[in-house]
């Protein structure tokens, strides 16, 4: 690839430009400079932080109904574990954890997964953002920002194309689309609809590994296709809705969103590698998935009032938030292929699959809430709300039949923030949640029955000090308790078999420490731990599956006014070792993962342009990892290369 022909029809590719900080301008995208703590920031394609939209706390705010795209609660149906939307409808998106949590209503636990889209502004503005690695992945985007009506109505457009190379060395084809617009009919009155649509073209699966025993698999050689050639995966997601904000009056302040999440899978395929040898000869079985859908309509009223009584300013809002699930799934046939060596790749003729009847899954869950919150300037905040949810859910299976399940409780939540000085901050905050628990696996007798929602609780405390201007420090504690489904001690009837608990301590160090050097730190130790039936009867240890009891995350910039638009970065990520097998008998080690990376800021043609150059696992650590959705192993991957260019003329 020549790199130098590749900028050249990026530059040119992008016209007419402005200065201001406009949705467009692609060449700003810097997830360390936006970051406002180590708890989680992504950017365009980059993402920094101890936790992800995915993952907070040991455990899942999707899952949790965490969520909030512009504050407001919506519900992702959601195939890629760390993307919620496509890239080009998003400015940003944020893990909000303690003190930075508590200007949410109406949380669950676990963290908040705050999502901001790429709102348009007054000026006409085009972008093109090129990229070129790792490995050989080839990416273009085109973004273009234009005002139809003066000061009412701007549009946004995008488009990309990615040529994906996998670490399994797959080449499967990406395409997105995004639309976004703003229109103010009034001087109180904003509305905003968005759309964006990516198609997946021959994916492949990523391999999942489970070894027969308390041990890890041999070291494999990366970026090697050991898959099943035939098995790729087809399909699309498509996300779109409407916000609207209005200023009944002074006080009085309406918010509403609609929103539909929408995952097809046309063709789908997993390649399992089980009972996997200390020498890696694995059984290689292949499950394939007949079309399946997953979809929901979601959304939120809220209606706030705010009035001030001296030095107290308070805000009463009421909500009413809901969401529409139906998900058809299942259906699947697997075949046995034979014996294969991981990491080596062994072709079998595809067989014929004969699937199943799909199962059909619905579910119905209202909430109404009420919010009081007080800022007394100058020393504290204050805040308590109460939900009152009603949950249903209706899950056919063939042959099985339809199961129900409903629940209402009441969640109630409270935080508080003292100011003990101008530098610093105490918060603490409780909240109780309900979750969905998903179905009884297939080898239980009570396979594809509806578990019942779960009820969740958290508690947190901390502070935030302001080490010098512009520089944050916060360190909190926290306690997270939620139910642990598995099989019975008699290995027989999926259900709730015990309690799992999450302990942790986390600490976050974040800003600009001095001209051009900019710091986020921080890490996170947790303690998890099950009890119950189940770690009694000694089937399962008391750690699970998938956490990691020490998690840093160092990330730096920099880049002084004298350096003339260069920039250096540096990013370390350790992490602690950790359990392998459900016995907890074997380990996975620590590891500490090196990116380095540079920024060039300049301009063609009077066009504000950044070159971006990286280099991710510097060291070309091996180890592997948990792959948390299946419980197996996956390897983390090599050493590799990337380069990309934005202009924003």
């Amino acid at each position: 690839m020549n790199y130098g022909k590749l900028i050249q029809i990026a530059a040119l590719g992008a016209v007419v430009g402005t200065t201001n900080y406009a949705w467009a301008q692609r060449a700003n995208d810097n997830a360390l400079a936006s970051a406002q703590d180590a708890f989680g920031t992504t950017v365009g394609n980059e993402s920094i932080g101890l936790y992800t939209s995915r993952e907070v706390r040991g455990f899942d705010p999707v899952q949790a109904g965490n969520i909030r795209l512009e504050g407001l609660y919506f519900d992702r149906q959601s195939p890629n574990p760390n993307e919620i939307l496509v890239s080009s409808l998003v400015s940003g998106s944020s893990v909000r954890v303690g003190l930075s949590a508590q200007s949410y209503l109406f949380p669950a636990p676990t963290g908040i997964a705050e999502v901001r889209l790429r709102i348009p502004e007054e000026d006409l503005v085009y972008s093109v953002v090129a990229g070129y690695g790792a490995y050989s992945k080839l990416s273009l985007e085109a973004n273009a920002q234009i005002p139809i009506i003066t000061d009412q109505l701007s549009v946004n457009v995008a488009g990309s194309y990615t040529r994906e190379d996998n670490t399994d060395a797959s080449r499967p084809n990406l395409y997105t689309g995004a639309f976004i617009a703003r229109w103010t009919p009034t001087d109180n009155i904003e509305v905003i609809p968005f759309w964006s649509y990516k198609y997946t073209d021959g994916q492949a699966p990523r391999g999942n590994i489970y070894t027969s025993g308390a041990f890890l698999p041999p070291k494999i050689k990366r970026h090697v296709s050991f898959t099943q050639p035939w098995a790729r995966n087809y399909g699309y997601d498509e996300n779109f809705g409407t916000i609207v904000n209005t200023s009944l009056s002074d006080s009085w302040r309406l918010r509403a969103g609609l929103f539909r999440s929408l995952v097809v899978r046309e063709e789908w395929y997993n390649n399992l590698f089980q009972n996997t040898q200390p020498n890696g000869l694995s059984d290689s079985t292949v499950v394939a998935y007949p079309y399946n859908q997953f979809g929901s309509y979601s959304g939120e009223v809220r209606l706030s009032k705010v009035f001030t009584t001296g030095s107290f300013r308070h805000t009463v809002t009421g909500a009413v938030r809901g969401r529409v699930v139906k998900r058809i799934f299942g259906g699947t046939d697997s075949k046995l292929l034979g014996p294969i060596t991981i990491g080596v790749l062994t072709e079998y003729a595809k067989p014929a699959f004969v699937f199943r009847p799909t199962n059909l899954d619905k579910v119905h869950q209202g909430t109404g809430g009420l919010a009081y919150e007080a800022l007394w300037a100058g020393v504290g905040e204050f805040s308590v709300g109460l939900q009152k949810t009603s949950y249903h859910r209706s899950l056919t299976v063939p042959v099985v039949g339809e199961t129900i399940t409903r629940d209402s409780p009441y969640l109630p939540n409270a935080t508080l923030a003292l100011h003990a000085t101008k530098a610093l901050t105490v918060f603490g905050s409780f909240t109780r949640g309900l979750e969905e628990s998903g179905e009884a696996t297939n080898n239980a007798v009570n396979r594809g029955e509806a578990l019942p929602a779960i009820r969740t609780s958290q508690i947190d405390a901390g502070l935030r000090y302001t080490l010098m201007p512009g520089v944050q420090a916060v360190a909190s504690v926290f306690e997270l308790k939620k139910p642990y489904l598995g099989l019975n001690p008699s290995n027989s009837v999926f259900t709730n078999v015990g309690n799992v608990k999450h302990q942790g301590v986390e600490v976050s160090v974040a800003g600009k420490v001095a001209d051009g050097l900019t710091v986020v730190a921080g890490s996170v130790f947790l303690k998890a731990r099950v009890s119950g039936t189940l770690v009694d009867a000694g089937i399962i240890g008391a750690v699970p599956l998938g956490r990691v009891p020490r998690s840093s995350h160092f990330d730096v910039e920099y880049g002084p006014s004298s350096w003339k638009g260069l920039s250096l970065d540096l990013q370390v990520d350790n992490r602690s070792s950790r359990v392998a097998t459900a016995d907890n008998l074997a380990r996975i080690e620590g590891r500490t993962m090196v990116n380095v990376g540079s920024r060039y800021r300049f301009t063609i043609m009077d066009a504000k342009t950044t070159l971006r150059f990286q280099v991710k696992n510097v060291g070309n650590t091996f180890r592997w990892d948990i792959n948390g959705n299946q419980l197996s192993l996956v390897a983390e991957e090599k050493r590799r290369y990337s380069i990309s260019l934005a202009a924003d003329f």
